[in-house]
């Protein structure tokens, strides 16, 4: 879990990871505002001193896993449109939802925290700038808006429900629903690859 830069002292490695397992702990029962530097520190096991060597503050270790989280979606989401087709974006629905199921992962240890609804947030901002940059500036910001918001809402009740649509259905189905916005909009029938 976590970045681990090349040449990183082991007790460096071992001592931020103690902590993101510590934060992770914490955040499952208690809301991110209420957790201080201490009570991470005491449930890793370390000085408060150590921690603030490691991380500035509380939110700031956060937001390092939430960003670590965000990029690895953004690198899948990367290698989908390489592909720049419904199974390669099919290939990236499967992926991020293994990502998110994964309590191991950044992206799953986090989902199943009192910080979720910060991380869905920022993954809604990426999807929400790469509609924009699919879409040029003629598209205003509330068609991005509504666009990213209906991906993330759908891929997220995907995931609850278990699945149950494999995700090439799933990617066809938003696909299909871009599609007849594009339409009812005077642009092409066509959907455009925007994730």
């Amino acid at each position: 879990m976590g970045k681990e830069r090349r040449g990183e002292d082991r007790r460096v490695i071992k001592t931020r990871r103690a902590i993101r397992t510590a934060l992770l702990e914490l955040l499952s029962s208690d809301d991110a505002g209420d957790i201080t530097a201490r009570d991470v520190a005491e449930r890793a096991l370390i000085s408060k001193k150590t921690f603030l060597a490691h991380y500035g503050s509380v939110s700031s270790a956060i937001d390092e896993m939430e960003e670590e989280a965000v990029e690895a979606i953004a690198d899948v989401l990367d290698e989908a449109e390489a592909v720049a087709d419904g199974e390669g974006y099919a290939h990236a629905a499967e992926c991020i939802a293994e990502l998110a199921e994964d309590r191991a992962s950044t992206v799953g240890a986090l989902l199943h925290t009192r910080v979720k609804d910060d991380l869905v947030a920022r993954i809604e901002r990426l999807v929400h700038d790469r509609v924009v940059s699919a879409a040029g500036p003629d598209a205003g910001s509330l068609i991005p808006d509504f666009v990213a918001g209906g991906i993330v809402s759908a891929f997220r009740r995907w995931v609850q429900d278990g699945r149950q649509l494999c995700a090439s259905e799933l990617v066809h189905k938003v696909s299909a629903l871009l599609g007849m916005l594009g339409h009812g909009s005077g642009q092409s029938e066509e959907p455009t690859d925007i994730v």
